[in-house]
């Protein structure tokens, strides 16, 4: 269930270590987002990508505040906090206590409409037409894989790209402090590095260039006055 545009490079690099392939963006959706963080999949471009960066840029913020707010919460909730339903939190959140270190990390790539329509094609045209392809028995398989499946696989993957590398770029336009602060794309791609197929020093160069609008925090419930207890 790939969470980020990274994750979803490295599934399609190794597509033999994922199987059933269950979609992230699917159960993101099970719940509609709230309007802050709907952003339109279709209309013109520059204003998809403003609310996209608007929507990030919120999660940055919320993220940038938690905190203040987490002293607050007896035992935190981060689908209040955040202005997520529990399926969404499930999807885009993960938090761990550490000692007394609370790390926090958000999966923002699935505001995008591009990554999770990419998502999707993933795990339910991709993954099934690979499998089947591989089967030595019929070779119509392999051939819809190959003249249909793969090439429109390759269009959604540029199309996220391109929409998550703009949203980003216009973050660092606006010199957003929270999101300079919580941009995490360098460590999602660092994370995904095992994943990938070893040996491949094309691949690699090319997956270091992976955008990724991959949020995370760490934060030392000491020094901060968080309280333990709201783990």
């Amino acid at each position: 269930m790939p969470c980020s545009l990274p994750a979803l490079v490295a599934a399609l690099a190794e597509p033999e270590r994922v199987w059933p392939c269950r979609s992230t963006a699917r159960l993101l959706l099970e719940a509609p987002l709230v309007p802050a963080y709907h952003v339109p999949a279709h209309g013109r471009r520059a204003q998809r990508v403003a609310r996209l960066a608007d929507a990030v840029a919120l999660l940055a913020e919320r993220l940038h505040r938690l905190p203040t707010a987490y002293r607050h919460w007896q035992h935190f909730d981060p689908g209040a906090y955040f202005d997520l339903r529990p399926v969404q939190v499930r999807a885009m959140v993960r938090s761990e206590c550490l000692g007394a270190t609370l790390d926090v990390t958000v999966y923002a790539d699935l505001l995008s409409p591009a990554f999770r329509m990419a998502e999707r094609f993933w795990a339910e045209r991709f993954c099934p037409a690979y499998h089947a392809g591989r089967s030595p028995r019929d070779s119509a398989f392999a051939e819809h894989l190959t003249r249909q499946v793969l090439p429109a696989m390759e269009r959604r993957l540029e199309q996220a790209r391109e929409e998550i590398a703009a949203a980003g770029e216009l973050l660092f336009e606006r010199g957003d402090v929270p999101f300079l602060l919580a941009a995490a794309a360098m460590d999602e791609r660092e994370r995904q590095l095992p994943s990938l197929p070893s040996g491949d020093e094309d691949l690699l160069h090319l997956f270091r260039r992976i955008p990724s609008l991959t949020l995370a925090r760490s934060f030392d419930l000491l020094a901060s006055e968080m309280p333990l207890a709201g783990r």
